[in-house]
Formats: C-alpha cells, sequence, structure tokens
C-alpha cells in the first residue's frame, strides 16, 4: 500500500470511528469510501435477526445517491433469487468482486443486473461486503460500477478488506449505544422527573453534549461557585454523586 493510500484508509478508520449513531456512519463510511474506491451507486442494507428463529428481515437501505433507494428497496424484496442471497446469512466477514466469479455475459444474465437494467441502473461490476461482528449479521455493503466507471480491481478489494474489521466494529458499537439510549429518558423528561430548575436543566443538557465547566461557565456567563451549587443540586436531585453517574442517565 502506497503513502497516500495508506493515509486514506488511516482517514476512513478515524472518521468512522468518532461517529456516534448509525445514520451518520454510514454517511461518513460511504463518502470516504468513494474517495478510495470510486463507485456509481452504493448500499447500505440494515440486516436484522430474529434471536429465537433467526429469520432474517432487511431493513430499509441507506443509498447514495438518495434517488437509488427506491431501487435498492424493490430489490430486497426479491433478495432471495440473488446469487449473492447467501451473503445476508454468513456468520463471518465476506468480501465478493461480482467480476471475479462472473464473465461479462454470465453478469449481465442473472436477475440482479437484469432487475437493474429494467429500472434504469445498467452496472458492469459490483464489490459487496456483508457487515458482521461476533458473528451477528448487521447488514451488507455494496458498490456498483457502470462500464464507464469499469471493473473493481483487485487492489481496490484489498483496500475494502483492510478496513473491514474497522467497519464492522464501529457499526456494531453505533448499534449498541443506540439500543442503550432506547432505554434512557430524554431531557425533558428528567427536568420533570427530577423537578429540575430551568437554569439546571440547561446546564444538564450541556453535560449530556460533553461539555466541561470552562465551556459552560462561557456560554451561560455565571460565576464558578454558582455553577458549583447548581451542579451539587443535580447531582442531589437525581441520586448521583458523579458527572459520570450523571451522564448515563441521558440519552
Amino acid at each position: 500500500m502506497e503513502k497516500n493510500e495508506f493515509l486514506l484508509c488511516s482517514e476512513v478508520i478515524y472518521r468512522i470511528n468518532v461517529c456516534r449513531t448509525v445514520v451518520e456512519l454510514r454517511k461518513v463510511l460511504l463518502a470516504q469510501l468513494k474517495l478510495i474506491i470510486p463507485y456509481a451507486c452504493a448500499s447500505i442494507i440494515p440486516i436484522q435477526e430474529d434471536p429465537d428463529s433467526h429469520e432474517i428481515r432487511h431493513g430499509t437501505p441507506f443509498c447514495w445517491p438518495e434517488a437509488f433507494q427506491t431501487v435498492e428497496q424493490r430489490w430486497i424484496e426479491g433478495i432471495d433469487q440473488a446469487y449473492t442471497a447467501w451473503l445476508s446469512h454468513a456468520r463471518e466477514p465476506v468480501l465478493l468482486r461480482d467480476s471475479e466469479v462472473l464473465g461479462e455475459e454470465e453478469r449481465f444474465s442473472i436477475p440482479t443486473y437484469r432487475f437493474y437494467e429494467r429500472n434504469g441502473y445498467r452496472f458492469y461490476d459490483c464489490l459487496q461486503m456483508n457487515l458482521v461482528y461476533s458473528e451477528h449479521v448487521l447488514g451488507r455493503l455494496s458498490l456498483y460500477r457502470t462500464r464507464r466507471e469499469g471493473l473493481f480491481t483487485e487492489k481496490e478489494a484489498f483496500y475494502l478488506r483492510v478496513l473491514a474489521n474497522h467497519i464492522n466494529l464501529a457499526y456494531a458499537r453505533c448499534l449498541e449505544q443506540e439500543e442503550r439510549n432506547r432505554g434512557r429518558a430524554s431531557l425533558p423528561e428528567l427536568v420533570q422527573t427530577y423537578h429540575l430548575t430551568p437554569r439546571e436543566g440547561e446546564i444538564l443538557g450541556l453535560i449530556f453534549q460533553d461539555w466541561n465547566n470552562e465551556e459552560i461557565l462561557e456560554k451561560l456567563r455565571i460565576s464558578r461557585y454558582t455553577l458549583l451549587k447548581h451542579l451539587q443540586n443535580i447531582y442531589r436531585k437525581c441520586g448521583v454523586s458523579s458527572r459520570w453517574d450523571l451522564r448515563k442517565l441521558g440519552p
């Protein structure tokens, strides 16, 4: 890997690891990948697995460009006909480059490529990877090219393999964070539950945004003594003894 390409991959890893939500991660990931592996269209399809029956369900795809979502959603409805349907069930990371396993005539004859062509997208190649962490299926990432962009290269596939574990970990982390947040109260609910004053609620909201004391002082233009009194009251009313415990209560 050349220095410039190494730096690009490092930038992708950094960008996805500072994301806090799945929505943010999807946007950042597709934008960053386009710089390393140019594509015409792309999608990230979330996958949920029933813990009892192990049935797989595909969610609403996130696509670039956004207009591609309508077609990709229709493709999901017939995904069982795709020769890559098994990718949604694989328990380990798998990367697949269509042009590596299918000749040109064969690609254009399979249902997937015919479907896209009927809907205005004449794709020439597809590079796809399942998103999986700790043997749990999370989704599938697909990058598409037209003949103008040419075939995906082995080098580009290698870049995606290098990034695979980082992508899967970041995706799993964001999903886990969102799951934890579902059980937490919103700021207005906390203000009402713990009988906080408007100013105490304002300070609590800034704490949830990871503002430190100096930043809060500058924004609210209050004295340090006043801020400490507010914090003491917030801790007492919420029944916590530290900023860390207080942060756990929030969204």
